[in-house]
């Protein structure tokens, strides 16, 4: 009995230890120096779009701001969680000193077809400076299916939300 506890405990302490160990300390990141992060907004021109033109390219070209809020308010919900920031702004004006600014990118971005084909995107954070000089870089990718009744927007409007969360999230690993 007395060894079914022990390990039992044992057990506990493992799995605190390990559900601890998810999120890096900022003490152990390059990012340790910086309170303050400044979030760009997305530049959609440089995202490479191959498969969607003609009337969807419109589509899309006019569904940006929204896929912006999307992307906006998925990392706001994420950002507060890793615990690294005292101050987050999501700004176009200069950097304050001692600011990290983060430059979102969507490299690619693929709708997919439905029932044969899922959408998927790539994300690219470069983590730099209020001087413009490069601290880290991180980057993630996604999947989501595409069912008959997904339009193409919906596929991108499910990427580009889960974007934002890949965005927040992935900061500690940025290296």
């Amino acid at each position: 009995m007395r060894k079914l506890v022990v390990m039992l405990l044992l057990a506990v302490a493992v799995f605190a230890l390990s559900a601890c160990s998810s999120v890096p300390a900022k003490k152990d990141t390059p990012l340790a120096t910086f309170n303050t992060l400044v979030v760009r907004p997305i530049n959609w021109s440089e995202t490479v779009t191959d498969k969607i033109d003609g009337d969807e390219a419109k589509e899309y070209a006019e569904a940006q701001p929204k896929l912006s809020g999307l992307f906006k308010a998925e990392f706001e919900k994420y950002i507060g969680k890793i615990g690294y920031f005292d101050q987050i702004l999501f700004t176009t004006e200069t950097a304050p000193k001692g600011a990290l600014v983060l430059e979102p990118k969507i490299v690619t971005l693929d709708p997919g077809i439905r029932w044969v084909m899922a959408g998927t995107a790539t994300y690219q954070g470069i983590l730099t400076d209020a001087d413009g000089k490069v601290v880290a870089k991180y980057s993630a990718k996604r999947i989501v299916s595409r069912p008959v009744y997904s339009s193409m927007i919906g596929a991108i409007e499910t990427l580009t939300t889960e974007l934002g969360e890949d965005a927040a999230t992935g900061i500690p690993e940025a290296k």
